[in-house]
């Protein structure tokens, strides 16, 4: 029973899945259990993300410590700025929405440590006996997705509209753009393509290039659906796609791993849309 372990990743995968227990576990007792998995390593950016995931549901808890440790340990991450933005949003100042995104601009990627959390919380939950591998990597991956994911709704809405009529707002959204879509899972590289869409001309290359990119990564998500459904989603597949995570920072590059190995093309015919299958 993960309940009566005490390891950081044992605590973390309760939190993750307490959705899933009966009874389900209150916010409040996910959120302690991650504080515990934090204290005990602090140097861990992705338990602390997953801390200000769960703080944020709970109307007690301020995450702006934690916020501010993410990016001290990962200042490269511009998820630690994610949370400015909708305040900045909210707030309609305008000087304060394009500092907001001046800071965000700076990042180098968007990641939630989705493979790293994957490979860390999957094999706890599978130990206690009481589930196989493949349904404690079904049940850490369906967490994360309720967890581990953030809005990024502020973002989308902040670049688009008068506010690329600023020069220093325009060039800013098209970094963040980019930061995006080096970003861990494909929801995060697509919304990098949507916005880069929308502050590059229809006619420019770099618009095309971003058209183009969003209709292989769409093809490549469902492919990778498609090859892990026919898999039998089996402990052979659950033991390949740890391995896979493992060894890949990005859920897009563990997709396109399973796509070739399963010997399929990786490009989508030139035809394809997200439409078509």
């Amino acid at each position: 029973m993960l309940e009566q372990r005490s390891d950081v990743d044992s605590l973390a995968a309760l939190a993750v899945v307490s959705s899933f227990t009966k009874p389900q576990l209150p916010r409040t007792t996910a959120l302690a259990l991650l504080v515990r998995a934090v204290a005990a390593t602090p140097e861990r950016p992705d338990l602390v993300w997953l801390n200000i995931q769960v703080c944020r549901e709970v109307p007690a808890c301020d995450p702006d410590p934690e916020v501010e440790r993410l990016r001290v340990l990962d200042p490269s991450n511009g998820a630690g700025w994610l949370y400015v933005l909708p305040r900045a949003n909210a707030s309609g100042d305008e000087a304060a929405k394009i500092a907001a995104l001046s800071q965000l601009a700076r990042a180098e990627r968007v990641d939630i440590y989705w493979t790293t959390l994957i490979v860390h919380l999957t094999r706890p939950l599978a130990d206690t006996g009481q589930v196989s591998l493949s349904e404690a990597l079904g049940d850490v991956i369906g967490g994360l997705g309720a967890q581990a994911i953030p809005a990024y709704s502020a973002t989308s809405s902040l670049c688009k509209g008068e506010l690329l009529n600023n020069d220093a707002a325009l060039q800013d959204c098209r970094r963040v753009a980019l930061a995006f879509e080096q970003g861990d899972t494909f929801i995060t590289e697509i919304i990098g393509l949507a916005i880069a869409q929308r502050v590059w001309p229809v006619d420019s290359p770099e618009w095309k290039a971003a058209a183009e990119q969003r209709r292989v990564t769409r093809y490549q998500m469902q492919m990778g659906f498609q090859v892990e459904i026919k898999s039998g989603l089996g402990t052979r597949w659950a033991e390949q796609y740890l391995s896979l995570c493992e060894q890949n920072r990005r859920e897009q590059d563990v997709a396109l791993s399973q796509i070739v190995k399963a010997g399929k093309s990786p490009d989508p015919p030139p035809d394809w849309t997200s439409g078509n299958n």
